[in-house]
């Protein structure tokens, strides 16, 4: 792609539509996860953190899918320059939320400012079940140090779903096809 307006568009993309919407569909996660809790115990961490993680694969796969396709055409009808690997930089882009909050998450551990954790959770309820695993109260002390490791490897999802969607997408990969039919 030759233009950086494009590039900057679609990286605003990622982090509007591959962010928000994932942060609106994470909050019903949040939500059904918060009326089974108590039910089902830490298996509705485990299925609800699951469920929060494919709704992370699935907001970036319909994002970076048609965003592909649309940089191949560009690439063959307009004669711009190849970007096939450009879904990593979208997924990061979706994943800046997440780091930035863990940034503070971080400082609020070392005291340089109040209890973040409340409001880390919302801000990444997708991944509040898995969360809950690290930090199930909602004091920042009480953390587990080890939970900070994977509170910055689960953002890397959206990068990972970016990339590979995106890649897919510019190589018009068919995945209905290839899911309903096999190749004989």
């Amino acid at each position: 792609m030759k233009d950086n307006t494009t590039k900057k568009a679609l990286l605003l993309g990622g982090l509007l539509k591959g962010w928000l919407l994932t942060e609106f569909m994470g909050i019903f996660v949040f939500l059904f996860f918060m009326a089974l809790h108590v039910a089902m115990g830490k298996a509705a961490n485990i299925l609800f953190g699951v469920i929060g993680i494919l709704t992370v694969f699935c907001m970036m796969a319909d994002f970076g899918l048609k965003q592909g396709e649309k940089a191949q055409n560009r690439v063959v009808l307009h004669d711009s320059e190849p970007c096939r690997n450009f879904g990593a930089a979208i997924g990061a882009a979706a994943a800046l939320p997440s780091y930035i909050s863990l940034i503070i998450l971080s400082l609020s551990r070392a005291g340089a400012i109040g209890n973040f954790l409340p409001a880390y959770k919302l801000i990444n309820a997708y991944f509040f079940p898995l969360t809950d695993l690290v930090a199930h109260s909602a004091d920042v002390m009480e953390m587990r140090p080890a939970g900070f490791v994977l509170l910055a490897v689960l953002p890397l999802c959206f990068v990972l779903s970016g990339w590979l969607s995106f890649r897919w997408g510019y190589d018009q990969v068919d995945l209905k096809s290839k899911l309903m039919y096999k190749d004989k």
